[in-house]
């Protein structure tokens, strides 16, 4: 079964951080010696020559036909072949789709690295770094990497696969264009996702039309043009396109809950409950999917305001992630509960239990904790706001401020300013509060606060803009879903319409 790359896991162990433009090489001087040349490509480094061969085939499998478990497998042979094969080891780190094998593999990748090439090791290390959070040498390492090898397909992907779950899209975007590399499909596929993020959908069009004409017998290029046209909006035509991947493959799991996805972000909240359940009906998931889709299908029920059925379905996902030991989802989903609670002293204690499932650590990487405390503290900050508990409030606060200056994380940043931003609105500070909720302009909570700050400030032209990016965010999360379907329902009432654009802005509060 074919899995793409884009698909950023539920409780990811990503690292979101602030990084350094690569340095752009001076001129030599004429006199200057003239230096060796970089290899044209990264090299593999094994005592096994059918292990380098399996490695080369799953880089053809993940970069050329985007065929993710396929390649998991190879390069899980490569390495029983040869256990000491170090960029073996990353590479599965880096696809595969299992938290505790990723950790797992990068462990054994740092551990045999003194046996790889230079490149290799670099690699190796720049992603060490980045789990430890060793994170100027980081940056470094990759802009490194990327010097020596700009143009190498694999070296390309994992630079542009690497920014791009951490949200750094414009960069992502100049190392593949500077690369030159046209030909594959794996890059074509996360490029038109980098496309979309920065909302230029016609580029995102543009590389979905080459996509799909490259591998015109495949799902996966099906199943990714629908989701841009998710992002952008275009529902019906999203709807099109994961049916035509399902008539390819039948098999091709993401379409059938893509297809879910969408009624959920269309209003259909039936219907996409029902489109979930035939999925997990009908495939065996992956734990980190099987999560992240239970979630999706809980957060349908509060989209329809139905918080009896969601806390039923909620709770139910986090005894499943308590009995599997997969901690962090069982974290993620009591946060995910008391956001949406109109009881304020029952959501703490959901969110007492966060922590608490956050602290057993389970099946994760202590980054990985600390983003997930720091989502925790976040929301604490924002359902003491909701009950006017100053001292809940300030004490959070203090807690994930003391996080974000140790850590440098950025995950913890944006949840220290959307924090922050929060508690300076509620007490009407409101200029304090822009650059702070601007920070977090991803997040719907933080844009829906930027929009009543801007409205207050007397910016009715900035608080516009930012309901208009608010009102086009199509992606199924519990955030999108406390915020999108209210301010969309407003749009259509003259009378709050009204309020919405006017100074005294008044957007739907969840909070």
């Amino acid at each position: 079964m074919t899995r793409r790359w884009i698909r950023v896991p539920s409780f990811p162990i990503v690292f979101i951080i602030a990084l350094l433009a690569a340095p752009t090489a001076a001129a030599p001087r004429k006199s200057a010696p003239k230096k060796p040349e970089a290899p044209a490509a990264l090299q593999f480094t094994t005592s096994s020559p059918e292990a380098r061969q399996l490695v080369e085939k799953a880089q053809v499998l993940y970069l050329d036909k985007v065929e993710q478990t396929e390649a998991i497998e190879m390069l899980r042979k490569a390495v029983k072949l040869d256990p000491a094969f170090a960029m073996g080891h990353e590479l599965l780190a880096q696809i595969s789709l299992d938290s505790a094998e990723q950790l797992r593999e990068q462990a054994l990748a740092f551990k045999y690295r003194d046996g790889a090439s230079t490149p290799e090791r670099v690699a190796i290390e720049w992603y060490q770094d980045a789990y430890d959070h060793k994170l100027l040498s980081a940056i470094t390492e990759m802009n490194d990497l990327l010097a020596q090898l700009p143009s190498d397909r694999t070296v390309v992907w994992m630079t542009t696969w690497w920014l791009m779950t951490q949200q750094q899209y414009d960069r992502a975007l100049a190392v593949y264009e500077r690369s030159g590399i046209k030909d594959s499909p794996g890059l074509l596929n996360n490029m038109a996702y980098n496309y979309a993020y920065v909302r230029r959908f016609d580029k995102a069009f543009e590389l979905m039309d080459q996509y799909v004409a490259a591998l015109p017998h495949d799902s996966n290029p099906q199943d990714s043009y629908a989701e841009i046209l998710r992002l952008a909006g275009r529902f019906d035509a999203a709807i099109d396109h994961y049916r035509a991947s399902l008539a390819i493959d039948p098999e091709f799991y993401a379409s059938q809950f893509g297809l879910a996805d969408t009624y959920a972000l269309k209003g259909d909240e039936v219907r996409a409950r029902r489109e979930y359940e035939a999925g997990f009906r009908r495939f065996p998931l992956p734990e980190q999917q099987r999560v992240l889709w239970r979630t999706r299908e809980a957060a349908t029920f509060v989209r329809e305001g139905d918080f009896e059925w969601a806390d039923r379905a909620f709770q139910a996902i986090a005894f499943e992630a308590h009995a599997s030991h997969t901690s962090l989802a069982e974290a993620d989903t009591y946060r995910q509960m008391a956001m949406y609670q109109e009881d304020s002293t029952h959501a703490l204690e959901l969110l007492s239990q966060a922590d608490a499932a956050a602290a057993a650590g389970e099946n994760a990487n202590h980054t990985a904790i600390e983003q997930i405390t720091a989502q925790i503290l976040r929301a604490r900050v924002e359902v003491a706001i909701k009950m006017g508990n100053d001292k809940i409030a300030k004490s959070s606060l203090e807690a994930l401020t003391k996080m974000s200056e140790d850590s440098n994380d950025k995950v913890i940043d944006l949840a220290y300013n959307g924090a922050l931003g929060a508690l300076l609105v509620s007490q009407q500070k409101y200029g304090e509060a822009i650059p702070h909720l601007d920070e977090d302009a991803n997040n719907p909570l933080s844009l829906k606060l930027l929009a009543i700050a801007y409205g207050k400030t007397g910016d009715t032209a900035a608080a516009q803009r930012t309901l208009d990016v608010l009102s086009n965010l199509n992606d199924p999360t519990l955030e999108q879903a406390l915020v999108v379907p209210a301010l969309r329902q407003c749009a259509q009432d003259p009378a709050c319409a009204g309020k919405v654009s006017s100074a005294a802005i008044k957007v739907p509060h969840t909070l």
